[in-house]
């Protein structure tokens, strides 16, 4: 298998690990709203990154301790402060919304990380970005719905996850210019693990073994899919990537449906039209940027 595999073509191969991403995504969504019946969120954040931590240990031994070497700890701690509020607000959406809402709501991060970059590193947004973030926005109030009475409170959750998420790419685009692989992995799991500890102590219980089992295996997903999307990126451009992220929204909705009987409202397809459409076109324009940045350079 593994030898028919690699005769395939880059796109061919690319799509497996992008496809397969997604449904990973999908399937770690799944797995958190079936822990977070047992455990508080807060609790769930820790298990995530504690397990998270113990398997990342062994790719930074065999690459050794010499690999982590860095001097940029503040950098990498205000990354992993994000990171553990990012992932504690998502794991309460999931909790607290149908999965399709939350899904959708968080695919915003697009947009709020075009939004900060422009405030905090003044970097130029053109008018047709800035429209894109307006159509986007706009798709976020015609699934939340602010100012009637089918608004929940909850959804202002996958938005500030969102937000924190976005904040917390803003840095890691700065640090992978000089911070291995390793480094990135390792830091954001030796900080988030006692960051998010310290709620966690505040809603303890003792967790079941099926509980740990899941939130072993959801971390366990979350380092493969990462690896799944670097693997797609060094096949294929990241033009060609970045819309295979957005599938897990049919996966997730489709087996919500199927597993907590979840319809989804009729304002998430248009809604989250123009939220995936802006999304996509953000993400696109800026890797059309950068590329033609980086030619200018050479």
């Amino acid at each position: 298998m593994r030898t028919w595999f690699n005769t395939q073509s880059d796109v061919m191969r690319a799509s497996f690990f992008a496809l397969f991403a997604a449904i990973l995504a999908a399937c770690f969504t799944l797995t958190i709203r079936y822990a977070t019946e047992e455990l508080h969120p807060y609790q769930a954040v820790f298990l995530r990154f504690a397990f998270g931590l113990i398997l990342i240990l062994p790719m930074v031994m065999k690459r050794g301790i010499g690999s982590l070497a860095t001097k940029r700890l503040p950098l990498f701690g205000v990354r992993g402060i994000l990171s553990a509020a990012e992932m504690c607000l998502w794991f309460m959406a999931v909790l607290y919304l149908p999965l399709a809402e939350a899904t959708t709501l968080n695919f915003t991060v697009p947009l709020f990380g075009t939004v900060l970059a422009a405030l905090i590193l003044r970097e130029q947004v053109r008018i047709h970005r800035w429209l894109a973030i307006v159509i986007g926005f706009i798709g976020v109030a015609l699934i939340i719905q602010p100012g009637t009475d089918t608004m929940q409170a909850a959804s202002i959750l996958p938005i500030a996850a969102a937000i924190c998420m976005a904040s917390a790419g803003l840095i890691t685009k700065r640090l992978v210019a000089t911070e291995s692989t390793a480094s990135l992995l390792f830091y954001l799991m030796i900080i988030t693990t006692p960051v998010s500890l310290i709620p966690a102590l505040f809603v303890w219980q003792t967790p079941s073994w099926s509980a740990l089992g899941l939130m072993a295996v959801a971390a366990l997903m979350m380092n493969v899919m990462q690896i799944c999307n670097v693997r797609a990126l060094q096949l294929a451009d990241y033009s060609f990537f970045v819309g295979f992220s957005y599938l897990r929204l049919p996966i997730i909705a489709v087996l919500a449906l199927i597993l907590f009987g979840e319809v989804p409202d009729i304002w998430i397809l248009p809604g989250g039209a123009m939220i995936i459409g802006a999304a996509i076109y953000v993400a696109l324009r800026e890797g059309k940027l950068n590329s033609e940045a980086r030619r200018i350079e050479r």
